[in-house]
């Protein structure tokens, strides 16, 4: 039986990605190192629907992306990417991926764009040459997927398929069109031989489309790439603002026009209104205003219920499986596109659904007369009773509720509210004073935050899961996992332990705070080499044991506050180093056991966690009092940071 080519796998090792999109287009550019996996490939997708790695329009079941290489035919002799390709981000007027390969005695030079507003990657071929070609062509093959498309057809401009979607390769130039492939002649200008194709998806590029987004979008990037357009004279500086940007674009490569996005790209086809909150406060702090706004959109019109129920896994769970920090991560996200847009309009046309989500954290199933603590059998990482967890009040939860309901009560003054405003003020009061007070229900134990405390006031130090939930277990627990092991499983130090000291519901110079920073090192490279944060002792692990990117985020911005300054330089360097070239993270470093699981991703969370860790705890970018307040606590960033109706350059 033939084996599955190479590019199947999402995970390569040596591989890295570079994601380009429009909201209309999704692209990645493959530029892998491994053995039998394509040099150089292209996938293309649509971002409103959520595909796996090998359902894209590209791929091939046999070939994989090996198609969607280029040939370059010079004197004759047929060239393609080989052991000499490098890939990079470029800057100029848009972010650009350029891929340089060695063919003969010269370079090429591949570059790669997109059409803002229109489903269109461009793909141009330069090559440099001291003595002119006798001929010099490129040859561009179209071997679409063929779960897609069921036709094939094609002219001297272009290539075309067709059938569940439509997918076009076409040429300003004549070339000659034979069976799936288009050779163009190559244009020659003072010893420049130069040529061009375009891949569009759907109906092509269209003249109705959202032109007023696209013209924004454009003069977004041309400033966001200007502040990189020279190497920093800090490796350190350089790679920061490198991998911003290519957060910021990742960010537009995942979200739709409609504002949905899949949590993590060629895994789960699912998406989570904690995941789109997080993602929504990036697109504010990159200033990507208006990619916000249809993220909140979607947020409070799909996402969200008229009750306020929250949507995680595409699945709206209530009850004792209700996962509360959701509902708190949208209120903060609103109260953050609120306070750098100005666009109170927006809020407003929504507030009864924002009003919705913030009561369901006051309903007497959740909040607890008594401790004035939110209580449910869930954590922030969706593990529930089958797993073993007891009912009580999780850290993540009442510190989401804290900061989404103070956020609410700012959002409902603002809109004259005062009713609202108050009552969610003395409820997120009284909930801080109990997470940080209670004589027997706080989260702080042995001098540090911990992970849950139980209804009666004892502490959860660990998970044993039902056994005789046998089909979730398989499902879920797959076997070889550490939770799959007989007996309790210590699930303590947890690292949305740190998530009040990053976020503000405590003083980071506190000795709560330094002791929680010095438990939660225990993380770090757990049972692994190579460093970076687990989500919590891995002991309690069900199915993804390895360092999580946003979790090692969410260490570095509580190491920043707290001026833990080796701890939160070392895990950026982990992170910088997991982005590799292309500047995107897989959502864990590890083994997953592929079925049951679907295979690993690149976690959009990750883009958005990193683009919050520049702007918030690097920068120190907040708002006070209507006015944007920049605090660096590392200096020498070259960029400008969009506020309102105007951006503040940073010097």
């Amino acid at each position: 039986m033939q084996s599955l080519h190479p590019d199947f796998e999402t995970t390569l090792p040596n591989t890295d990605y570079f994601f380009l999109g429009t909201g209309k287009l999704q692209t990645a550019i493959q530029w892998s190192r491994h053995p039998g996996a394509t040099r150089l490939g292209v996938l293309l997708s649509d971002p409103e629907h959520f595909s796996r790695k090998w359902s894209t329009h590209l791929f091939h079941p046999e070939y994989g992306l090996d198609r969607t290489m280029l040939t370059i035919i010079l004197n004759g002799v047929r060239y393609q990417p080989n052991e000499t390709t490098k890939a990079v981000w470029y800057p100029g007027e848009r972010p650009s991926v350029v891929v340089m390969w060695q063919a003969g005695e010269v370079w090429v030079i591949e570059t790669f764009w997109v059409g803002f507003g229109e489903p269109v990657l461009f793909r141009e071929i330069s090559i440099g040459a001291d003595n002119p070609f006798d001929s010099a062509e490129v040859e561009v093959a179209l071997y679409g997927n063929p779960a897609l498309f069921s036709e094939f057809v094609g002219n001297d401009f272009a290539l075309g398929a067709n059938g569940r979607d439509s997918l076009q390769i076409m040429s300003k130039s004549p070339g000659v069109f034979h069976e799936r492939t288009l050779t163009i002649p190559l244009e020659v200008d003072d010893n420049i031989y130069r040529g061009i194709v375009s891949y569009s998806i759907g109906d092509g590029p269209s003249s109705n489309s959202i032109q007023n987004i696209a013209n924004l979008e454009t003069a977004y990037w041309e400033l966001t790439c200007n502040r990189w357009t020279e190497p920093h004279p800090s490796e350190l500086h350089h790679d920061i603002e490198r991998i911003f940007t290519a957060s910021a674009m990742g960010l537009r490569a995942a979200v739709g026009g409609s504002g949905r996005f899949d949590a993590s790209l060629w895994q789960y086809g699912y998406e989570w209104s904690g995941d789109a909150s997080m993602v929504a406060e990036a697109l504010v702090y990159s200033g990507q205003f208006e990619v916000a706004q249809l993220v909140l959109e979607n947020i409070l019109t799909r996402m969200t219920i008229d009750q306020g129920m929250a949507m995680e896994s595409s699945r709206f769970r209530g009850g004792k499986d209700a996962e509360l920090n959701n509902n708190g991560e949208i209120l903060k996200a609103c109260r953050t596109y609120m306070d750098w847009t100005g666009d109170n309009e927006f809020i407003e046309e929504h507030y009864p659904r924002i009003k919705a989500i913030a009561d369901y954290l006051l309903l007497p199933e959740y909040l607890n007369e008594d401790t004035g603590l939110l209580m449910a059998s869930r954590d922030i990482w969706e593990r529930n009773e089958a797993t073993g967890i007891l009912p009580g009040y999780d850290i993540a939860h009442q510190t989401f509720g804290i900061l989404g309901l103070r956020d609410a009560s700012f959002i409902a003054d603002a809109l004259g509210e005062q009713e609202d405003a108050v009552r969610w003020t003395i409820v997120a009061q009284r909930m801080r004073e109990s997470f940080l007070n209670h004589p027997t229900h706080s989260l702080v134990e042995d001098g540090r935050f911990i992970k849950r405390r139980l209804l009666d006031g004892s502490v959860q130090t660990g998970l044993m899961p039902k056994t005789n939930d046998a089909d979730f277990l398989k499902n879920f627990v797959p076997k070889g996992m550490p939770l799959a092991s007989a007996g309790m499983r210590r699930w303590e130090p947890d690292i949305s332990e740190c998530l009040p000291i990053a976020l503000g519901v405590v003083d980071p110079s506190s000795a709560v705070a330094r002791n929680t920073i010095d438990a939660l090192e225990e993380l770090w490279s757990q049972a692994w080499e190579g460093g970076g944060y687990g989500r919590y002792n891995m002991e309690s692990e069900p199915d993804s044991p390895g360092p999580w990117p946003f979790a090692t985020a969410f260490m570095a911005a509580a190491c920043i506050e707290s001026d833990e300054v080796e701890r939160a330089q070392r895990a950026i360097n982990w992170l910088i180093e997991k982005a590799g070239a292309g500047g995107s993270w897989f959502e864990f470093y590890g083994d997953r056991p592929t079925p049951p699981l679907p295979p690993t991703g690149i976690i959009v969370w990750g883009w958005a966690q990193w683009i919050t860790l520049v702007v918030r705890h690097l920068i120190g970018a907040r708002v006070k009092d209507g006015e944007l307040v920049i605090q660096p606590r590392l200096g020498g960033f070259n960029g400008e940071i969009r506020f309102r109706d105007s951006s503040v350059r940073i010097l």
